[in-house]
């Protein structure tokens, strides 16, 4: 029972860096979207 318990403590742990870089990946995403929407409306009405 140990065994399997490391065994699945382990996996949690690989999983964990892979989760906090696909929130900061998706972060980068929309605000590099939202900077972009911005400047072509911006440059629509002026």
């Amino acid at each position: 029972m140990l065994n399997k318990f490391l065994q699945n403590t382990k996996s949690v742990v690989k999983h964990l860096p892979n989760f906090n870089s696909l929130i900061n990946m998706k972060n980068t995403i929309y605000f590099g979207l939202a900077a972009y929407w911005s400047f072509i409306l911006i440059n629509t009405f002026l």
